[in-house]
């Protein structure tokens, strides 16, 4: 495929598949280039997921916004790989919209990790970062408490 610049490129009438490939040039610093791929599966759309009260994850979830609007304390569930196949690499973020706590617990057999294994969102408005590690480890980043 010839060069084309970026005007130049036709529009795709929908999302990426996760199959579609999007090329890119990277420079070896010599003046000449070599292509790398980005698969549609890479680039994610940070869709919002609104609950109205204590809710497991499902794998539509993955690479989203799950936004707990919940005015009383609520836990987010975090099911084992068995239950819900989430590919490594998956990152969720949670948002605290109510000014109902939420408690981010994992299913027995799922490990999840964070600093001093804080679990719970700070406040209303508070975001916190899911990251998949392993078939049934996640990451717990972000604006969370004990």
């Amino acid at each position: 495929m010839a060069d084309k610049k970026i005007s130049q490129l036709t529009a795709k009438g929908s999302n990426l598949v996760a199959s579609d490939r999007v090329a890119l040039a990277q420079d070896d610093g010599a003046g000449a280039f070599s292509t790398k791929y980005v698969l549609g599966s890479q680039v994610h759309n940070w869709d919002i997921n609104k609950e109205a009260a204590s809710y497991t994850l499902v794998l539509s979830d993955a690479h989203h916004y799950v936004e707990m609007e919940v005015s009383s304390a609520n836990v987010l569930t975090i099911p084992t790989n068995a239950t819900v196949a989430f590919p490594i690499g998956t990152e969720i973020r949670v948002t605290q919209l109510g000014t109902g706590q939420t408690t981010i617990t994992p299913i027995a057999g799922v490990t999840l990790r964070s600093n001093a294994s804080k679990n719970k969102t700070t406040g209303q408005y508070s975001v916190a970062t899911l990251f998949k590690r392993g078939p049934n480890e996640w990451y717990l980043s972000g604006d969370i408490t004990t």
